[in-house]
Order: structure tokens, then sequence, then C-alpha cells
């Protein structure tokens, strides 16, 4: 399948590729995801982790906007990574939108969905609570890192945070703070939370604390847990958890997805 590389900034790293439907497929105005891929927030891990996703999105009906950030070793940390994304998620309106309607596909701008796996996952519920022109319609996470601070409060240091943030918990705990989604509810934005059992970078018990929050700030939030199911699951064409991300991100609207403001639904995947 096609694709269009597009920059937000002028570093090298500031771009995302784009994947159209083929529009002889689709009628009527089509969704966009922006998909945010992970990998500890390291430069070593690059969008290509976030290809198939896209891909197949777009194979599906949906404009697919894939994206790079600077990241550790690779032109920032969490400054310059945290301004990328919201960069590239107002480059939705500017540029994709209408690069996709160049291609035949018209556009649904109050159709915005995030998708992130791991750190992306973080990044992209993060962004979700940002001020933005247009709010996302919902956030798909994905074995996300939404908890950037129990583990500091609990006396433990962790390497791959104190690399993001250049600094200890200790010694800064509301720049934590402000990044760890579960300290930042209510933002307003439906929230479905996907964890696999098994997963040993991210434990489960993250994504609890998470969902715990939203739901008792009165977010909307799903949990759907994937029994058996690891970390990598999600880029994994095999798996429930691959699945069912596909079956969210092509959902006709938030509403056909059980959200509800208060209220938790749990499923484990079948």
């Amino acid at each position: 399948m096609a694709r269009t590389k597009i920059a937000y900034g002028t570093h090298s790293q500031q771009f995302g590729h784009v994947f159209l439907p083929d529009p002889a497929t689709v009628t009527g105005p089509v969704p966009v995801a922006m998909v945010v891929h992970g990998g500890s927030w390291h430069g070593r891990y690059q969008l290509t982790l976030g290809t198939a996703l896209s891909v197949e999105l777009a194979r599906r009906g949906v404009v697919a906007w894939n994206v790079e950030y600077r990241r550790l070793e690779a032109g920032g940390a969490w400054d310059e990574m945290s301004a990328d994304v919201v960069a590239a998620y107002e480059t939705i309106f500017t540029e994709v939108v209408p690069h996709a309607q160049r291609g035949g596909v018209e556009v649904d701008p109050d159709r915005v969905r995030l998708v992130g796996h791991s750190a992306g996952g973080q990044l992209a519920v993060w962004l979700a609570g940002e001020s933005t022109s247009v709010r996302p319609e919902f956030v798909v996470s994905q074995a996300g890192a939404l908890d950037l601070v129990t583990a500091g409060e609990r006396g433990r240091r962790v390497e791959a945070f104190e690399a993001l943030f250049g600094v200890s918990y200790a010694d800064a705990p509301e720049r934590y703070r402000s990044a760890s989604p579960t300290h930042r509810p209510p933002i307003g934005v439906p929230v479905a939370v996907l964890h696999g059992t098994a997963d040993e970078q991210v434990p489960v018990s993250v994504a609890h604390r998470y969902v715990d929050a939203a739901d008792a700030a009165g977010d909307p939030v799903l949990l759907e847990l994937f029994d058996g199911e690891d970390h990598v699951a999600f880029l994994n064409r095999t798996t429930r958890a691959w699945e069912r991300s596909l079956d969210l991100l092509t959902a006709r609207s938030a509403a056909d997805l059980g959200f509800a403001a208060g209220a938790r639904v749990e499923s484990a995947g079948e």
C-alpha cells in the first residue's frame, strides 16, 4: 500500500507516514487514526513498529497517520517528544486531511482517534488530555505505560523514566505527575485500555490503576484484558489484542464502543 511522508517540523524525526484507503472502497467521510509507536521512548525503535497496523487500518477504510517523534538518543527527551506529538496531531487538520481529500478520500474531522502501544500509549493518552484545536474522539491504549509515578512513590528508581525526564522522581515529582496519564484525569476523552494478562514489560496492574483513576474522576473508560497475551501481542497479526484494536479503531463512533461516563467495562478477549 502506498504511503506519503509528511513533515510536521524541521528536525529529521518530525514526520509521519499517511496511508489512505482505496477511494473506491469507502463511502462518506471516514475517520483518521493517529498511530504512536512505542519502544521505551528510545531512538532505537522507529515508526516502522506502527506500519503494519497503519496499513491494515487503511485497508479497512480509515486514514492512518503513523508518526515519528524525537526520542532518547534521537533528538530529544520528554520536552521534545511531548511537543512533537502535539504538533503531529495538529498536522492532521492542516496537512493530512487535505492530502486525503486530494487523494479522493473524504475525512470526518470529528472522528480522529489516537492509538499508542507501550510508551506510545502513554504519549497518546497524555495527548488526549492536552488542549488541542479539535479534541480526539477516543484513544486506544495498547499495553500503555500509563503510570509513571507509583514506582517513584514506592521508592523505586526506573532507569527508563529517569532517562525520559532527565531527573529522578524524588527530585521532580510534579514533572513525573504531569506526564503520567494515571495522574491526569479527568481528561474528558474516552480511553479504551487494552492489556495482556501475561505482559511482563508493563504489568497489567498499570492498566487497572489507570482505569481506577479515570473511573473515580468520571471519565469514560473501557478495560479489556487478553488472557495469556504478552506485551508484544499488539504487534502480532494473529492475536486477539491485534484484532480487537482494529475493531475499536474502525468503529463507526465512540458511542458504539460501550463507553460510559464514570463506568468501567471489563472483558477478557475470547
